[in-house]
């Protein structure tokens, strides 16, 4: 007998993720299952318990609160309500309940989840911190770090802002987490990043990072996911009989690669690529139910990868050629002598007496002649953003490159504050730069040896 899927009154793709009560009231209030006297004592309700949370908030105090201030606890008390019909067995359900139950009980029942789900998240994170894969690129690391997601568990405010994600993630998922915010994203995110991890934890960090360089010289510094170099990698080493686990694949294999899959129609190149996928869950022994479930989700993106490098010719771009940047020859930069203390000092001191920017260029042009010097005086001057543009402008590619391996842009922490300034006025610098020079000085920074 067919299966028979059964038919809801409410189609939930209809539904947003993100405003899931506000979707839920309009599509059953569209469909008639809610009549205007039912949406008139809901909006009733919502108002009566946005006043008593309004007033929480406030200390019981008289005073009026800010119209924005209201609205984003309007919001949280929706996004509550949203996440207790969320957990209903279906939309069927979340009708019913709305037409019977009390918005306050509903809220508190939503209440109540969202404390499951922080403490969940916070067990995911702590599981994701220690399976971290060890690698340097900037980004990951500073999403996984303490200001980055940890903020999250400092500063989530359940009773007033539930919908809000007050943390920095800037690490883009292969999968990335959509429709959904609040506490939802943030234990959403662990989860698939928590398989991500599992996944990268299988191979060598040093083969990884040769992947990664082979990818891109200067890929610590770059918004790429890690976990979808890595799988793309491991299926074409398997698709080439090459060890997975060394994530090696030479020019020819790639070459070979091209060849196989260009003659196939998408169609079957997809159902190879998800075959494939199987057999190296099966050689990493990571045949669980949730590794197999992300790595479904993610293989749409990976096989659209390949079928681009297939159909652009730029299937080398798709599968690495791994490098180890230790085998590549270096360059060896040389910061010149410094001049004296005293001549420093006096240099400094007219600097700071300088009312016009083009006064001080005009001093740093004629005064200061090694890059040691320059070096110094972007750190001491205390230079406007403008005018450390105006001196970076003088600087060619080598010094930049210079400047941007001795200073990276990382957490400023523990930083002193004029190097931290300075950190934030190179990157703002460098991000401006047209896209071939940055490149260009990407690769120089990684082959320079810098002479202390």
């Amino acid at each position: 007998m067919a299966h028979i899927e059964k038919r809801y009154r409410i189609n939930s793709n209809k539904l947003s993720g993100e405003y899931y009560f506000t979707s839920i009231l309009q599509e059953a209030y569209a469909d008639g299952l809610l009549s205007r006297h039912d949406m008139e004592n809901i909006q009733l309700q919502c108002m009566k318990l946005l006043t008593q949370k309004c007033a929480k908030y406030a200390g019981y105090d008289s005073s009026s609160l800010r119209v924005e201030t209201a609205e984003n606890i309007m919001k949280s008390n929706l996004y509550t309500v949203g996440l207790y019909l969320k957990s209903l067995p279906d939309t069927d359900s979340a009708v019913d309940i709305l037409i019977t139950t009390p918005i306050l009980h509903m809220y508190q029942k939503g209440r109540a989840i969202i404390d499951d789900k922080w403490s969940n998240a916070k067990v995911l994170y702590a599981r994701v911190k220690a399976n971290k894969i060890n690698t340097s690129n900037y980004t990951y690391n500073a999403t996984l770090s303490e200001s980055g997601i940890g903020s999250f568990f400092r500063q989530y405010d359940a009773d007033y802002a539930a919908h809000d994600i007050p943390a920095s993630i800037d690490y883009q998922l292969c999968h990335p987490v959509t429709e959904l915010t609040g506490i939802e994203y943030i234990e959403k995110y662990l989860e698939q990043l928590l398989q991500e991890n599992e996944f990268c934890q299988c191979f060598q960090a040093e083969a990884i990072h040769h992947l990664l360089y082979g990818f891109d010289e200067g890929y610590e510094d770059l918004l790429i996911n890690i976990f979808e170099q890595v799988i793309t990698q491991a299926l074409g080493c398997l698709m080439a009989q090459r060890n997975i686990r060394d994530l090696e694949l030479t020019g020819a294999e790639i070459g070979y690669l091209n060849n196989v899959l260009a003659q196939e129609d998408e169609q079957w190149i997809a159902m190879k690529i998800r075959q494939v996928a199987l057999q190296v869950l099966q050689e990493l022994q990571l045949a669980s139910l949730p590794q197999r479930s992300y790595l479904e989700t993610c293989l749409p993106r990976i096989t659209l990868n390949i079928v681009r490098g297939l159909r652009g010719n730029t299937l080398d771009k798709v599968f690495i050629t791994p490098v180890n940047p230790e085998l590549k020859p270096k360059t060896l930069f040389l910061p010149g002598e410094k001049m004296s203390n005293k001549d420093y000092r006096r240099l400094i001191e007219e600097l700071l007496m300088c009312r016009h920017s083009s006064d001080k260029l005009a001093l740093i042009k004629e005064k200061v002649k090694s890059f040691a010097d320059i070096e110094d005086v972007l750190l001491d001057a205390m230079l406007s953003e403008t005018e450390v543009f105006s001196v970076l402008h003088l600087l060619d590619n080598t010094e930049i490159a210079a400047l941007l391996q001795r200073h990276p842009y990382r957490d400023t922490e523990d930083l002193s504050e004029s190097e931290g300034v300075f950190r934030v006025c190179l990157k703002d610098y460098i991000n401006k730069l047209p896209s071939d020079r940055k490149d260009q000085i990407y690769k120089m920074m990684n082959h320079l040896v810098t002479e202390v």
